[in-house]
């Protein structure tokens, strides 16, 4: 039996806005101080295929800003939302996915209701993680922790709610993305630093598990154990990858592993429009850059994020178009911002 489950949600929240004094770009915040609020994980847009609104979390529940207004309106209210796991469809403007306990989820944006996908089987440990979306739009990829020494991959079946094994590893499993535009899912050995080998793809059925991005010269190793790549996302429509290679800078990682430097730089995350024509890049003092990738050239955007709340990560995205930055910022609390580019001052 399919449920749905419908709440009366509170009142909707009114963004307030300021201009970066370095750059001079408008900037909003979508909550106030004492609110705060954190975008999903940057790896896809996240905003709903239309680009109408902006998905974030605050309060343990998900939210919805819609930059034509400015306001912000509280999808959900099930206290096991888990709201970090919130992943837009980017073939349905109003479906988002997301995580209650062990359940899959799908949100209609416009009326708040929700209906049951899937259960993600026991035994579970850990997880699951934030699912992500095939490149069909037909499977939903993620990850759990099954014991103390097993992490499993595996594909959710949106029509049909069937769960199936991907792959098991007898090491942390993170950051699961399936491939938009292939039959690939890529994964990381996740360790909180330098893993022997970071990045892995397995195909989605199960075939064909392998290291992606790695050096084959150890003598090119900048560090005594291996080099750090990290904070990768895929290009959406190419299927290529960013990755932030620490120390050195941002590169470019084709399918078959092979990579390309786009620009120098002690840069922190990086994701690529939908088109891979431009980057946003955040680094270790608070500010955030728009880059270029045909040309290199860099434009700062933004400052001072990390002012008052060194904690906060920006993980900045851009929506499906191409004109909004999303991204988290600390300037006065934590909270979600964006820029419109097309507001940027000449």
């Amino acid at each position: 039996m399919i449920r749905f489950f419908l709440f009366a949600l509170p009142l909707l929240i009114q963004a307030a806005s300021y201009t970066d004094p370095i750059t001079g770009a408008p900037v909003t915040e979508f909550t106030a101080p004492g609110q705060s609020a954190s975008n999903l994980y940057y790896h896809f847009p996240n905003f709903t295929a239309d680009s109408r609104y902006a998905v974030y979390t605050s309060g343990g529940q998900i939210h919805a800003f819609e930059p034509a207004t400015g306001i912000s309106r509280q999808l959900t209210t099930h206290p096991q939302t888990s709201p970090s796991t919130a992943c837009p469809d980017p073939r349905d403007k109003r479906r988002i996915f997301f995580l209650q306990a062990h359940d899959v989820m799908a949100l209609d944006i416009e009326s708040a209701q929700t209906r049951k996908i899937a259960s993600v089987p026991p035994p579970i440990l850990g997880g699951p993680s934030q699912p992500s979306l095939s490149h069909d739009g037909r499977s939903l990829a993620l990850s759990k922790r099954r014991d103390n020494t097993t992490w499993e991959i595996g594909l959710i079946d949106i029509a049909t709610g069937t769960y199936r094994t991907v792959l098991t590893q007898g090491f942390h499993i993170g950051h699961v993305q399936h491939s938009p535009t292939d039959p690939v899912i890529f994964y990381v050995w996740e360790t909180g630093g330098y893993a022997p080998q970071r990045t892995w793809l397995v195909n989605s059925d199960g075939a064909g598990n392998r290291p992606f991005y790695f050096r084959t010269d150890p003598k090119a190793w900048f560090t005594p154990l291996k080099e750090w790549v990290t904070h990768e996302a895929w290009v959406q429509s190419t299927g290529e990858m960013t990755m932030v290679n620490d120390k050195v800078g941002v590169m470019l990682v084709s399918k078959d592993g092979t990579s390309q430097l786009l620009k120098e730089g002690r840069f922190w995350h990086a994701a690529a429009t939908p088109d891979g024509k431009r980057l946003v890049l955040d680094d270790f003092d608070g500010r955030l850059w728009l880059l270029e990738t045909a040309t290199g050239n860099l434009r700062l955007l933004a400052t001072g994020l990390r002012d008052t709340h060194r904690q906060v990560h920006a993980h900045a995205s851009f929506d499906w178009s191409g004109r909004y930055v999303l991204f988290n910022s600390g300037r006065t609390h934590p909270t979600v911002a964006i820029i419109d580019l097309q507001s940027l001052p000449e």
